[in-house]
């Protein structure tokens, strides 16, 4: 009926349109479908039992009147009511959250400004916004309820842009652990494992494994390490020298000696050194 009513106020000057009986008719060539149309068909013979001499505006008035009474839902003052308990405001649409409060307040019945309407437009705010419009001094129209809102939200919402999206600004947030590897590894290669000894800077405070390599004792000898190659029961193994022991021993004798090939000064054998040379010891044992 509202689209209607627009379209006659907006053609009110073309001819037949200031007719109530032409405008009643025209009302009910837009209303079509089987649920209306018993409805229409009475409206019709009313309309055609009407004399040119009474078409006036009291025509137009009781039809209104008439589809009103017959189209409008009985209940929706009481569903607006239901809907006007559970409307609550999304932050940070404090517009969208006005508009449909002030219109389920029209729906329900309810005087808008009043004292029970203002706690109810408290009570669909989130609880920060209405501790903003609580403070002092204290609102007491709707209007004023409506201003403090719009500025707490403002305020909330510059300090979000501010601060990066948290709404909780004066609380403790605690930082994220940096991750270990951010770098993707290349294809075939382990991610590092950091331990006691390896672990960088930023991982002072994270738990790492320790680095028991470097607690170990070295042993002596190849006896040990090799307890199933030549040093099994006992056996010397010939290059026993070259287990434990810098493998660059023999080549500083060689740079200083001028000997290139480790051997025995006495023997030229492999092996030992000249003082415990066996050969050498056995010619000059004495008889």
């Amino acid at each position: 009926m509202n689209e209607v009513e627009k379209y006659l106020t907006l053609n009110y000057n073309v001819a037949g349109f200031n007719s109530p009986k032409k405008k009643v008719v025209l009302v009910l060539t837009f209303m079509q479908g089987p649920e209306v149309e018993e409805w229409t068909r009475r409206m019709l013979q009313w309309i055609q039992q009407i004399p040119d001499e009474s078409n006036t505006d009291h025509v137009w008035c009781v039809f209104q009147r008439r589809f009103y009474r017959w189209f409008t839902d009985t209940q929706a003052d009481s569903t607006a009511r239901k809907e006007l308990t559970h409307l609550k405001m999304r932050f940070p649409d404090i517009d969208s959250y006005i508009a449909d409060f002030e219109q389920t307040v029209r729906k329900a019945l309810y005087h808008l400004g009043s004292h029970e309407m203002n706690q109810q437009f408290l009570s669909g705010l989130p609880r920060d916004v209405a501790e903003d419009v609580m403070r002092y001094p204290t609102p007491i129209t709707y209007q004023e309820h409506t201003e403090k809102a719009l500025a707490s939200v403002r305020s909330k919402v510059l300090l979000q842009n501010v601060f990066g999206g948290n709404r909780n600004f004066g609380t403790f947030a605690p930082q994220q652990q940096r991750p270990q590897w951010n770098s993707v590894c290349p294809q075939g290669q382990n991610t590092p494992q950091y331990n006691s000894s390896n672990a960088p800077c930023w991982m002072n405070n994270t738990p790492v494994p320790m680095n028991i390599d470097r607690n170990r004792a070295l042993t002596r000898g190849n006896y040990r390490g090799n307890y199933r190659g030549n040093n099994y029961r006992g056996r010397q193994n010939p290059n026993r020298y070259q287990g434990n022991r810098p493998q660059n021993n023999f080549q500083g004798n060689a740079a200083a000696t001028g000997n290139s090939s480790n051997a025995c000064f006495q023997c030229r054998e492999v092996g030992h050194f000249a003082r415990n040379c066996p050969k050498c010891c056995q010619c000059n044992r004495p008889y």
